[in-house]
């Protein structure tokens, strides 16, 4: 849970504290892909799938198509995305420190759901060797 109640306190420091009015064409880039890139995992995942805190549910299905196919965390992806554009838009060193806090506990917490995936489901091991964590091919 403590993983959660920092990702959303990240982004809601990042959010308030964006310069919007400086959002500039690689910022504004980041913003569209991040947007894309969430919409993908969410239609991808089904509703019924998600869930915000590193748990699984009972009916809980690996999803290895789509974005997944590509990328094991894509909602991670997407946050660290558009939480980059809005860190671009206030160069301030504390944003700076709050981007690196959220990419640290997005690690973590991947991490935490990643040793579950194992556990439950034997071809995640595999899938896991052929995708990247946040990247295509990382």
């Amino acid at each position: 849970m403590i993983y959660v109640v920092i990702q959303f306190g990240c982004i809601i420091y990042l959010i308030i504290n964006a310069r919007f009015d400086l959002v500039e064409s690689f910022s504004a880039l980041l913003i569209i892909l991040s947007l894309i890139v969430g919409l993908m995992a969410v239609v991808n995942m089904r509703l019924d799938n998600l869930n915000i805190v590193p748990t699984l549910k009972d009916k809980h299905q690996l999803v290895t198509h789509g974005i997944y196919h590509f990328i094991r965390h894509p909602m991670y992806t997407s946050v660290l995305l558009l939480c980059s554009a809005l860190t671009l838009t206030n160069a301030h060193s504390l944003s700076q420190l709050v981007m690196l806090i959220l990419f640290v506990d997005l690690i973590l917490k991947s991490n935490v759901e990643e040793k579950l995936l194992t556990e439950r489901f034997s071809a995640y091991q595999n899938y896991r060797s052929k995708t990247g964590r946040f990247l295509p091919f990382m």
